[in-house]
C-alpha cells in the first residue's frame, strides 16, 4: 500500500501546485491611471510607467510595504518583461491575488512585448504593447474617468466647494509621460522638466500653459503642473493630455467663476450647491424624454431594398437618487451637466457601451409610475427590475420591423406627473417638446479622418437652446460573446445659435478607427456612428419638497453610420 500512498500524495501536491499557479489572461495590462481598456488608441504602455496587470494567484493577501531602493521582487512576486529580443525585470509596487501595479524600466524596448509573472509559479505569457510616452490621468474614483486627480499647490484635490479659478497654478496627476533618469528605482526621482515633450494639456478644449511636465517624487508617478486658463467655468469641465497622436483619458475638474463653489448654466447655481453640501446630502429628480432618428445604409437584395432605412424611436426614463455631499464632488456627473462648447469622451470595454461610475449614490421610491401626457395620450415609465429602486423607463413608440408602434413624441406641449411614494412626494410639470433642428451637412459627414477634426453645421432650433454631438466607435474584439470589444463614446455641446461646431482632433484621436463588417460579400457597414441633436431642461420650481433639484430633459437626436478613420 506504501507506493499508492506515495503516489496520491504526490497527485494532491501537484494539483495544489497547479491551483496556485498565477493566471494572466491576454488583454489584462491597462495604464494605471487611465485603465484604458486594451485596443483603444491610448491603452499601449510608456516607458517608465505604471502599468497594472489583472489576473488571479498573482500574489499574497496584503502587499509589503514599500521603501527605497525599490526591488524587482516583492511579497515573492516579480514579473519579466521581453520587447525585442531584450528582457527587463519590472519593479512591483502593489501586489495581491488578483492585481499587480509595477513600473516598466525606462529602458524596455518599445515595439509588441511579452511578460510573465512568477509567484508559486510562473503564468503563461501575455502580450502588450510598449511606446514611448501615453499619459494616464489618475481619477478619484480610481476608474479612469470623472473627476481627475487634480490639486492646488499645496496639494489638495478640488472639489465642488475648495474648485480651482482662473489664473490658479494646478497640478495634473498621472503616469506615462516616458522614460526618465531613475527609472530603475534606486532613489527617489529627479524632479526634471520634460519641456521637448510634444505635450499639450486642454481644460475644456483650450490650452492650458504648462509650466512643468515630468516625474513626481514617486518611481513612474508624473505630474503637469499648469495654469488654469480664463472663460472656462463649471463643475465638470475636461481635462486632458496630448503627446502627438496619442490622448489621455479625458477627466473633469471643478472650475468656479469666484470664490471656490463651482457652477453650471443648467445645474444648481454656487449658493445652493453651498447649501446642498452643507446639509450633507442631495437629493436629485431627473426625467429624460428622448426622440432619436437613425439613418442606416441601404442592403442590397435580397437582404435589402438597396434604400438607406430611416428608424425613429421614443423612449422615456427616470432617476431618482440621494447623494452624500463627498459624492457629489467625485462622482461622474451627479447634476447631468456639461460645458459648453466642449467635449468630453468616455472610455469603455465589452459588447455594451455603458459606463457605470462606481461611485453608487441611493435609490430614492417615487411611487410606482411616471406619467407622461401629450397630444397622443398618456404613457408610463415604470420601475425598472434591472435597474434598481429609483430608476423607471419605458419605450414610447416607434421602432422598426413587426414591433414598431405609432409615435408619440411630437413636438407639442406635455405634463409629468409623479404620483409620489416612499421617499418623493407628488410632483407636475409641464413642459414643450421642440421642434428638432437640421443637421445640414448630414449627408457630407461620411468618412471622418481623426487627425484632421470633424465640422457640423445645423439650422433651426431653439436659437437658446443647446445642440449635443455625439460619436461612438467600436473596435470588435474575437470572441463571440464581445467581451474583448472596446470602444469608446464622446459627446460635445455648443450653443444652438452658434450654428456649427468642431470637433477637434484630440476628442476623435480618442476613438478607435472604425470595425467595418460585411454582411454579405461586395457589402461593407461601418458600426460606428454620429448624432446631432437639441437638448432643452425644464428646471421643476419649486422642486418637490423631498427633493433639492428635479428637472425634465428633452433631446430630439438625428444620427448615422459614419466610419473613423
Amino acid at each position: 500500500m506504501k507506493p499508492v500512498l506515495c503516489r496520491l500524495t504526490l497527485l494532491l501536491v501537484l494539483t495544489v501546485a497547479a491551483v496556485a499557479q498565477p493566471t494572466v489572461p491576454q488583454n489584462a495590462t491597462v495604464n494605471a491611471a487611465s485603465y484604458a481598456p486594451p485596443g483603444l488608441p491610448n491603452s499601449s504602455i510608456a516607458q517608465g510607467s505604471i502599468f497594472t496587470i489583472f489576473g488571479l494567484n498573482m500574489g499574497p493577501s496584503s502587499s509589503p510595504p514599500l521603501s527605497y531602493p525599490l526591488q524587482t521582487s516583492l511579497g515573492g512576486v516579480s514579473v519579466k518583461v521581453t520587447s525585442g529580443g531584450t528582457t527587463v525585470n519590472a519593479i512591483p509596487v502593489f501586489v495581491s491575488p488578483g492585481q499587480i501595479n509595477a513600473i516598466l524600466p525606462g529602458n524596455t524596448p518599445v515595439g509588441t512585448a511579452s511578460f510573465t509573472v512568477s509567484y508559486n509559479g510562473t503564468s503563461a505569457a501575455s502580450s502588450f504593447q510598449v511606446v514611448a510616452s501615453s499619459f494616464g490621468v489618475f481619477t478619484v474614483n480610481s476608474a479612469g474617468n470623472g473627476p481627475g486627480v487634480i490639486t492646488d499647490a499645496n496639494y489638495q484635490i478640488y472639489g465642488a466647494s475648495t474648485s480651482a479659478n482662473a489664473g490658479d497654478v494646478s497640478i495634473l496627476w498621472g503616469t506615462g509621460l516616458g522614460a526618465s533618469a531613475g527609472d530603475d528605482g534606486s532613489a527617489p526621482p529627479k524632479q526634471v522638466d520634460m519641456p521637448n515633450l510634444p505635450l499639450t494639456l486642454y481644460v475644456g478644449l483650450q490650452k492650458a500653459t504648462v509650466l512643468y511636465r515630468g516625474r513626481a517624487s514617486s518611481t513612474g508617478e508624473d505630474q503637469i503642473n499648469f495654469q488654469v486658463p480664463a472663460n472656462v467655468t463649471g463643475c465638470h469641465v475636461p481635462v486632458m493630455v496630448q503627446i502627438g497622436d496619442i490622448v489621455s483619458n479625458f477627466v473633469t475638474m471643478p472650475i468656479a467663476t469666484g470664490g471656490r463653489v463651482c457652477s453650471d448654466p443648467a445645474g444648481p447655481s454656487a449658493t445652493d450647491l453651498s447649501k446642498f453640501l452643507q446639509q450633507g446630502n442631495v437629493n436629485l429628480g431627473y426625467i429624460g424624454l428622448n426622440r432619436s432618428t437613425t439613418t442606416s445604409p441601404g442592403l442590397p437584395p435580397p437582404i435589402g431594398t438597396g434604400q438607406s432605412t430611416t428608424t425613429t424611436t421614443d423612449s422615456g426614463s427616470a432617476v431618482f437618487e440621494k447623494y452624500t455631499a463627498q459624492q457629489i464632488s467625485f462622482a461622474q456627473n451627479p447634476f447631468q451637466t456639461y460645458t459648453i462648447g466642449s467635449c468630453v469622451v468616455v472610455a469603455f470595454g465589452g459588447a455594451s457601451a455603458i459606463v457605470i461610475d462606481p461611485i453608487k449614490p441611493v435609490g430614492l421610491d417615487a411611487g410606482n409610475a411616471i406619467t407622461v401626457t401629450g397630444p397622443h395620450g398618456a404613457k408610463q415609465l415604470t420601475m425598472s427590475s434591472s435597474g434598481g429602486k429609483g430608476f423607471y423607463s419605458a419605450s414610447l413608440g416607434g421602432g422598426s420591423g413587426m414591433n414598431a408602434q405609432p409615435l408619440y413624441l411630437d413636438a407639442g406641449s406635455y405634463t409629468v406627473t409623479g404620483p409620489g411614494g416612499a421617499d418623493v412626494v407628488s410632483f407636475s410639470k409641464n413642459l414643450n417638446v421642440p421642434q428638432p433642428l437640421t443637421w445640414t451637412n448630414m449627408d457630407s459627414v461620411n468618412t471622418v479622418a481623426r487627425a484632421s477634426g470633424q465640422d457640423v453645421t445645423w439650422s433651426g432650433g431653439d436659437p437658446s437652446g443647446t445642440v449635443s454631438i455625439t460619436g461612438t466607435s467600436f473596435k470588435i474584439g474575437s470572441n463571440p460573446n464581445g467581451s474583448d470589444t472596446v470602444g469608446a463614446i464622446f459627446t460635445c455641446t455648443a450653443p444652438v445659435s452658434a450654428g456649427h461646431f468642431t470637433i477637434p482632433s484630440p476628442v476623435l484621436l480618442s476613438l478607435p478607427a472604425s470595425t467595418v463588417i460585411s454582411p454579405i460579400p461586395g457589402v461593407s457597414i461601418s458600426t460606428s456612428t454620429m448624432a446631432v441633436g437639441t437638448i432643452s431642461a425644464t428646471t421643476i420650481d419649486p422642486p418637490p419638497s423631498t427633493l433639492n433639484i428635479a428637472s425634465v430633459t428633452v433631446s430630439v437626436t438625428s444620427g448615422k453610420n459614419v466610419t473613423y478613420q
